[in-house]
């Protein structure tokens, strides 16, 4: 059953999954530790985003000085 494509499409999907939740959760961690708590609206629009934006956005929250300047970058 393991080495049947379909396993692995599911398995691999589920790990991309949690990967993108993982980082998705650290970069909220980030975003409230510097400017408190962020808009449900923002973390709704994280959730749709791959981790190769998510880890670009993680970056961007570290350099950002304002959530209305993420924000605005999250947007782009």
């Amino acid at each position: 059953m393991r080495e049947s494509p379909w396993y692995q499409e599911i398995e691999q999907r589920g790990i991309q999954l949690g990967l993108q939740q993982g980082v998705q959760r650290q970069l909220v961690r980030v975003l409230r530790r510097s400017f408190g708590e962020i808009p449900h609206e923002v973390e709704a629009r994280l959730e749709s985003e791959s981790v190769e934006k998510l880890e670009n956005l993680m970056d961007s929250a570290i350099a950002v000085s304002s959530l209305e300047e993420f924000v605005v970058i999250l947007s782009t």
